[in-house]
């Protein structure tokens, strides 16, 4: 499932602009401290949960495409690549072994192929769900200094093909795209320092804006290619697990510095304050960050999005 995030972009930037301008005004005009504006000074800290869904950008998703990197971390040629290697002569008897390739596709063993046009592309990440502990230093009640620690376990999902042929009288017909499904694993985890803003003079319902720095660690955790056929019962199914050759010579001497990693970036948040009770806030907000997301080759800033709730409890 696609989404477009590029007009609740341009929308939390022109909010953040115009309800932080109304913000200042409002402060300006405060003058006279009368008794409610004492009790807004009281501090107190707050600690609750997040929970929401997650759409990270498809760019870090390359890790998980089959080629594999080298020493430097730069991308394999193809007729280095990880899954070349596999499928051509792990499996499909490239080391005069048997071609189990031939036999899952039910062809004989010169009648297919596999070329760099058969590799993964458009690989992308599926919707995943964002949790974590999310808390906030009360300065008063309009001013917060907020930490949270978020996680989500993120899916790669992408198709690669093997090209076969069959032979009848001499002749050899079309080639056949044979399609299989290649899929990925990523851990994150978001360390976040924040000031947030509440907008507004509604005893219950108000805006909120937020922002700050974020932290993240990341994590592949598995990276797994499936041939699978429907023409023997699924006994000529291949699974073809790429991410245990990272433990193997050469890549073990370098690859884990390029599938784990920490990078920087920045958050921001825009959404509605309800607050129930003294005791009991909840907060709905829409948290695009831009961050580099430090795995595998050649990382870049990209912009991820998240959408959900957050619940404070007042510990003071």
């Amino acid at each position: 499932m696609r989404f477009s995030f590029n007009k609740l972009q341009q929308l939390f930037l022109i909010s953040f602009v115009l309800l932080f301008n109304i913000s200042f005004a409002q402060e300006n005009d405060s003058l006279i401290e009368d008794e409610t504006s004492v009790k807004q000074k009281q501090k107190s800290f707050h600690a609750g949960v997040y929970v929401g869904a997650y759409w990270a950008n498809k760019s870090s998703a390359s890790l998980f495409d089959g080629y594999g990197f080298d020493e430097f971390g730069v991308r394999n040629t193809f007729a280095n690549s990880l899954l070349y290697n596999q499928i051509v002569n792990v499996y499909g008897g490239g080391y005069n072994g048997v071609d189990l390739i031939a036999q899952l596709l039910n062809v004989d063993h010169k009648d297919w192929y596999f070329n760099e046009q058969d590799m993964p592309t458009n690989l992308r990440y599926t919707t995943t769900f964002l949790v974590g502990l999310n808390t906030r230093f009360q300065v008063d009640k309009k001013t917060n200094i907020t930490f949270n620690i978020n996680a989500s376990k993120l899916i790669v999902n992408g198709k690669f093909t093997i090209s076969s042929t069959t032979t009848s009288n001499g002749f050899q017909s079309q080639p056949i795209q044979n399609q299989f499904t290649i899929t990925g694993g990523e851990q994150r985890l978001m360390m976040q320092l924040g000031y947030q803003k509440i907008i507004g003079n509604n005893k219950k319902l108000n805006f909120m804006l937020e922002g700050g720095l974020n932290v993240i660690f990341s994590k592949a955790q598995k990276n797994i290619a499936y041939l699978t056929s429907s023409s023997f019962n699924g006994a000529n199914n291949i699974t073809i697990d790429l991410m245990s050759i990272y433990n193997q010579q050469p890549y073990n001497t370098y690859s884990p510095k390029y599938l784990i990693g920490a990078g920087i970036g920045a958050f921001g948040g825009i959404g509605l304050h309800l607050t129930i009770n003294p005791k009991y806030t909840v907060q709905l907000l829409y948290s695009p960050s831009y961050d580099r997301i430090s795995i595998g080759y050649n990382p870049k800033f990209r912009m991820q999005n998240g959408f959900g709730l957050r619940f404070y409890y007042n510990l003071s």
